[in-house]
């Protein structure tokens, strides 16, 4: 099992960091930020793209994501983690990701990580709508990423 726990190698590296998390809001980017805030507390800020969705504001959405018990060790142990959550509106299945210039130029200039976790997963979902999303939008992703003037690392 790897340790993540705050002291670890990993969390020494994440000490610094500034993070950009897209899928934040699905099963494993839920999973990743829960990780990240609860074990790695020297990161500076965690940027995550939210997009709307099902009639909700991204910010509605973050707020919701927040209370969820994944996130009741966080809540209870680091109560200021979520302070260092920063949304930032967008979607991968739009041209640059949907970003505003103010917003592309910030993580631009910030973020040293980049965690692209967003996907359709849905095995019935129209071959286009998947493309879209899967394909395109890392495609999307890695150009913005090529613009990252301190970016260490990216993965997918």
């Amino acid at each position: 099992m790897v340790d993540i726990s705050e002291g670890s190698k990993i969390a020494e590296f994440y000490k610094g960091q500034t993070l950009f998390i897209t899928g934040a809001s699905g099963f494993m980017g839920k999973v990743l930020l829960e990780k990240i805030l609860y074990a790695c507390p020297g990161i500076v800020k965690i940027y995550i793209l939210v997009r709307p969705k099902r009639g909700k504001s991204p910010q509605t959405r973050l707020e919701e994501m927040a209370k969820l018990p994944l996130f009741h060790r966080v809540r209870k142990e680091r109560p200021h983690a979520f302070e260092k959550v920063v949304l930032v509106n967008g979607d991968v299945t739009m041209e640059d990701l949907g970003l505003s210039s103010k917003d592309r130029s910030l993580l631009e200039k910030e973020v040293t990580v980049v965690f692209h976790s967003a996907a359709t997963l849905r095995l019935e979902a129209i071959l286009k709508d998947a493309v879209e999303m899967n394909l395109n939008g890392t495609w999307r992703m890695l150009q913005l990423c090529k613009k990252m003037s301190r970016l260490k690392v990216g993965t997918t």
